[in-house]
């Protein structure tokens, strides 16, 4: 008797349960989600701030175990980056203009020897020839100052300027060469000297000019320098 007793009244309690689930299972079932998903948040959260105390601890440890707390200006002398200054050009680089119009009529050949015959002789040349009428105009190819402007032996009259970081340029086999003098400062393009025949290996040559260009005493390609590829 006693047993069938107990077991109406765990019949009893389940058809309960039954009727409020099919009533309000839904919310029942939903309260427990949120409880779940609550109880999963506050978990992960406890776990996350769990791993970083340890992180902190060791920095707070190793920063005043031996020694005091960094200053501002320790950090700031640490860590301070070296920027080198930006060196601007102070001039604009040097530019070589055509001294005369005229076509090349011998080129620049410092190591092997050429053939001049009016001299009869094999010579090496230092510079360019280029032709033009007898008295035309002789201009500055770039702008400096007049070394030297008058007879210097078989070059005949020629006209020497220099323009700076090492480099200067020769004019010679002049007609006229008394539009400048030395310590004169000449702009590019001014003219300078008219061309003549006086050189006197090239006399045989026609009236043009015999142009160089010197950098460090040593000369160089003016056809190069015309261009900016002498290595400036």
């Amino acid at each position: 008797m006693e047993k069938r007793k107990w077991t109406d009244h765990v019949r009893s309690l389940y058809l309960r349960y039954d009727r409020m689930m099919e009533k309000q299972g839904f919310y029942v079932v939903l309260a427990v989600c949120v409880v779940i998903i609550a109880v999963s948040a506050i978990l992960t959260f406890c776990q996350r701030r769990e791993a970083q105390i340890p992180v902190v601890v060791e920095d707070a440890a190793a920063a005043g175990g031996s020694q005091q707390a960094q200053t501002l200006e320790e950090a700031m002398t640490e860590n301070r980056i070296t920027v080198q200054p930006t060196t601007l050009p102070t001039e604009p680089p040097l530019v070589f203009t055509q001294p005369v119009s005229g076509v090349t009529i011998r080129l620049f050949s410092a190591d092997e020897p050429q053939y001049f015959a009016a001299s009869n002789t094999w010579q090496v040349h230092t510079g360019i020839d280029l032709q033009t009428d007898y008295g035309a105009p002789v201009a500055a190819a770039a702008p400096g100052k007049v070394t030297f402007a008058g007879e210097y032996g078989a070059m005949g009259l020629c006209v020497e300027i220099a323009h700076g970081n090492g480099y200067g340029t020769v004019y010679a086999g002049l007609a006229e060469a008394g539009f400048v003098r030395a310590g004169d400062p000449v702009q590019a393009g001014q003219t300078i000297g008219l061309a003549g025949t006086g050189l006197l290996c090239e006399s045989n040559d026609g009236a043009h000019l015999h142009f160089e260009v010197r950098r460090d005493g040593r000369p160089v390609d003016p056809l190069l320098a015309f261009l900016g590829l002498d290595g400036m």
